[in-house]
């Protein structure tokens, strides 16, 4: 599928939905960061995978109907690359424009050469409307051609029809819908009112002058056997006469099958016959494509009925693009028909096809660049909601992002756990290491705790100067079990402490961890580099049981002990402490941790 057909579907889908929806449709998709590009062919299931996407993320219509919106997208979008124009003088009413689908795509082929386009033939028709057989390679856009079916006889033709599906069935490959159209049909006669509009006096032609008119023409017979050809596609293809035409050509389109019956049936289509064989430059046959310059005959034309032969005459021209595509198939330009436009085409062809390429390369570059960019955005989106996260918890960055006022995360909890951990002796260090030696000694202590508060999904509030590490469970996301978390946390940092060395000493590192349980008020500070804080006696208490801990111990509160009992860690009992808490003297039964 050409990529027009998605740009369709972009463009109304951010109407109707945005921006953000159309993004999470294309993830959803697997789609992620795809630019569509107009001449670009995609694989036909991403039109599948987007209407499945939409359904799930958007939830306003089934997937089918979904398809059936693409299709109407497709004929509104196409109104501003001017094909309109030709929808609309495709036929004086409705039936006539279903008549000559086909017609449309032949001309639609020339901007888009890898076109694969259906088949649509009117089987039976009648004043109430028609029976249109739909026939495709694809499979699972019947809905899709029936948003187009609507929109084009809504837009074009002020018409409102009522379209259901009688049969649908695959036959080698090719899947066949047949339509039952409900529309008033203005334009249907019956075959007794149609007058002969043709004089006597010209009613015979001689059969030099027929075949000089058409020289590519094939005429045969109900049997399929070939009774005579035109004079260019004779010196093309030698003797051809007396054999079956099926064995000469294959039927490319329409999508039936190539018989004496199908033929009468749809005299007012397009059809498109294929040589079997290669035809080099010297008009030889060849049986197969021994060279990638070579390339089969292509015939377009109308087979009609002639009654006073009682035979079939396809009445057709080379399907050629270019001069390139001219000497590919082994034709020269005096084979063409001088009373059609098929030498002028050609070299117009010629003219334009080098600047249509340069411009359709350019726009694949500048599309390709888009992609690269995207990914760009999206790496450094990643990074900066990485810095993000590290400055405030994810559950608040989220509600930042979705415009939420800053003053609306300020909040009060009634019961949190709150760690303060200290390396001890760092102030004796400070005075004796350097700089650096400090800073990398911290580096990989922060480091390593940092790891293990994400594992815990607990949130580190700040870190002071004095290496001091302070960690709350239960805050701004409540969870029932945050003295556990938190109590875990801080047994695993005493163990990772001991791993570390002194960059002086080379002595193991030991932690000083407090820990306390209570209410806390919490909320960003700042504007410049906003931070999530809490406030409240519980973060005075927990630092205070810190700073009265001992080196390799957990210094544990009454609450904490409290919230900790027969939750599987064994708490010593330590005695009497007098901590100093808000400037007084406070007689604490303080505990210690351990598993």
């Amino acid at each position: 599928m050409y990529g027009l057909l998605f740009e369709s579907i972009q463009h109304y889908i951010k109407e109707d939905y945005g921006e953000e929806e159309w993004l999470k449709i294309l993830e959803d998709a697997g789609l992620k960061n795809m630019v569509f590009t107009t001449h670009n062919v995609y694989k036909d299931q991403i039109m599948l995978n987007l209407a499945s996407s939409c359904s799930n993320i958007l939830k306003d219509r089934t997937m089918d109907e979904f398809l059936g919106f693409f299709g109407t997208c497709f004929v509104n979008f196409c109104a501003g690359y001017g094909y309109d124009k030709i929808l609309r003088v495709a036929g004086r009413h409705y039936r006539d424009f279903l008549n000559g689908i086909d017609n449309l795509h032949e001309t639609i082929r020339f901007s888009y050469p890898r076109l694969k386009s259906p088949s649509f033939i009117v089987e039976t028709e009648d004043a109430y409307g028609c029976v249109l057989v739909y026939r495709s390679i694809r499979h699972g856009f019947s809905s899709y051609v029936i948003g187009q079916l609507r929109q084009c006889a809504k837009q074009f033709y002020n018409v409102d029809v009522e379209v259901r599906i009688l049969e649908q069935l695959e036959q080698s490959g090719r899947f066949h819908t047949t339509f039952r159209l409900n529309f008033h049909n203005k334009g249907f006669k019956p075959e007794n009112e149609k007058k002969a509009a043709i004089s006597e006096e010209f009613r015979t032609i001689s059969g030099t002058t027929f075949f000089k008119l058409f020289p590519f023409c094939i005429v045969f017979d109900n049997t399929m056997t070939i009774r005579h050809v035109g004079e260019s596609l004779a010196t093309m293809m030698g003797e051809v006469k007396d054999t079956k035409i099926t064995d000469k050509f294959s039927l490319r389109r329409p999508l039936v099958e190539f018989t004496w019956d199908n033929i009468l049936s749809f005299q007012t289509v397009i059809f498109e016959l294929e040589a079997s064989r290669y035809i080099d430059g010297s008009s030889k046959l060849s049986a197969s494509k021994k060279c990638t310059h070579y390339k089969k005959l292509l015939l377009k034309g109308q087979l009609k009925y002639l009654p006073d032969w009682k035979m079939v005459a396809f009445l057709c021209t080379p399907l050629i693009t270019d001069l390139e595509d001219m000497q590919k198939t082994g034709l020269f330009m005096n084979d063409l028909n001088m009373y059609d436009s098929s030498r002028e085409m050609v070299l117009y062809g010629w003219h334009n096809a080098s600047q249509l390429e340069h411009r359709v390369d350019q726009q694949v570059e500048a599309s390709r660049q888009i992609a690269e960019n995207l990914q760009k955005l999206d790496q450094w989106r990643r990074k900066g909601d990485t810095l993000l996260y590290s400055m405030m918890p994810r559950s608040i960055a989220i509600r930042l992002k979705n415009g939420e006022d800053p003053i609306n995360t300020c909040e009060s909890f009634d019961s949190v756990s709150v760690m303060f951990c200290y390396l001890v002796g760092f102030t004796e260090m400070c005075a004796r290491a350097s700089a650096l030696q400090i800073v990398e000694c911290i580096n990989n202590v922060f480091i390593f705790f940092d790891d293990i508060v994400d594992r815990y999904k607990l949130f580190k509030v700040e870190t002071l100067g004095d290496a001091v590490y302070m960690v709350a469970g239960g805050v701004p996301d409540r969870q029932p079990d945050h003295a556990q978390r938190v109590a875990r946390l801080a047994l695993e940092f005493l163990e990772k402490a001991r791993t570390l060395k002194d960059p002086l000493s080379g002595n193991n590192l030991k932690a000083r961890i407090g820990m306390h349980i209570g209410s806390v008020a919490s909320g960003l500070v700042g504007r410049r580099t906003p931070q999530y804080c809490l406030f409240g006696d519980t973060v005075n208490t927990a630092s205070r049981m810190q700073s009265y801990s001992e080196a390799g111990r957990i210094h544990i509160s009454q609450p904490c002990k409290d919230s900790l009992q027969g939750k599987g860690f064994i708490i010593k009992y330590r005695g009497f402490v007098h901590v100093k808490v808000s400037f007084s003297l406070l007689l604490s039964r303080s505990s210690q941790v351990r598993l």
